[in-house]
């Protein structure tokens, strides 16, 4: 797409991987990534891809403050907390033709536009993923779906190249909705979320019929403020927030079992929220996917009583107030008797 080498900010699961494949498929690429023992590795041994594929990568890699020169095409992939300081490294050196496709979790278009302009910002949404397992290694956890757009909702030829040049790591499709596919998947991650205060696999969370109404009535609160912003939830691997807000029965169970099969194809069996109140012990990024949807609520004057109370329990879980369990999900079904 550019005589330009790709930059990849961060290299764990979704920028390791997707980094990865490009260089595979011949790519230039050069990773920025700000955990030190990480980078280390990767200059050292390079970057080993486990998992649902097996691949190992010789990597160029630099710290954010060793950046240097003039950035083109920019794959942010850092966690939704660390956009801010990535974008303190890239915003300086971004070209006037160039642009940041984020590959991160959340609405981060929004804040990526403010800083570079909506004509240098590239949304995609993308439901592969993947974990750190240490130094030089992530795991992948197997294919899923990616969609890459303009922010404007106009396909251009930018958007076309830049969807194939990602094919090369998974196949990507040109949308003209990428607003609608990232509300879309905050809405499925607002019930990610619950799950992860839960002791047990996804997969066993579907199967508890009388969880599902809660589940779903977050990915409708949710679904709600989207549609205030004016915006329409695009399905998300078969899984339909819109079903939830228009309470279709129909379209709700076929939205559980849209996720149960697609849970059933992947190597992982619980999400990074969980893996990171669990196993990291650290924040989530609750503050950035959650708590916008929660402000703009307020601001639109939509009430959304189940996802205030899920924000309240994740802050209690990162601050070590809350153990994991079933009760969590009674605490926020008692915040509202109104389901779908």
């Amino acid at each position: 797409m550019s005589a330009a080498p790709i930059t990849v900010v961060g290299a764990g699961a979704i920028g390791g991987f997707v980094g990865a494949r490009l260089l595979a498929a011949g790519e230039e690429v050069r990773f920025v990534e700000a955990n030190e023992a990480h980078a280390a590795a990767m200059r050292k041994d390079g970057l080993r891809v486990t998992g649902a594929e097996s691949l190992h990568v010789r990597a160029d890699v630099a710290l954010p403050a060793e950046v240097e020169g003039e950035l083109s095409v920019v794959l942010l992939a850092v966690k939704a907390r660390d956009t801010a300081a990535a974008l303190r490294t890239i915003a300086p050196r971004l070209s006037p033709e160039g642009c940041i496709v984020s590959l991160q979790n959340g609405l981060e278009e929004y804040r990526i536009a403010a800083t570079v302009g909506t004509e240098r910002t590239v949304g995609a949404s993308l439901t592969f993923g993947g974990h750190y397992v240490g130094p030089g290694e992530i795991a992948y956890g197997g294919p899923a779906s990616f969609h890459v757009g303009e922010l404007s909702g106009a396909v251009t030829p930018r958007v076309e190249r830049l969807a194939e040049l990602l094919s090369a790591a998974h196949p990507a499709e040109v949308t003209g909705r990428i607003f609608g596919h990232l509300w879309g998947k905050t809405a499925l991650g607002a019930y990610y979320f619950a799950t992860a205060l839960v002791d047990a696999d996804i997969r066993e969370i579907l199967l508890r019929d009388e969880a599902l109404p809660l589940l779903g009535t977050l990915v409708a609160e949710v679904a709600r403020v989207a549609a205030a912003e004016g915006v329409a939830c695009e399905p998300v691997d078969r899984f339909d927030p819109g079903a939830f807000l228009r309470r279709d029965e129909a379209g709700m169970q076929a939205s559980w079992d849209a996720q149960r099969r697609y849970w059933a194809g992947l190597q992982a069996t619980r999400t990074g929220v969980w893996r990171d109140l669990w196993v990291h012990r650290r924040p989530t990024e609750l503050r950035e996917i959650l708590v916008p949807v929660s402000e703009r609520a307020h601001t639109r004057g939509v009430e959304v009583p189940l996802l205030e109370r899920l924000i309240d329990l994740v802050r209690a879980a990162e601050a070590g107030r809350l153990p994991e369990g079933w009760s969590a999900l009674e605490e926020i079904a008692n915040a509202s008797p109104a389901r779908p």
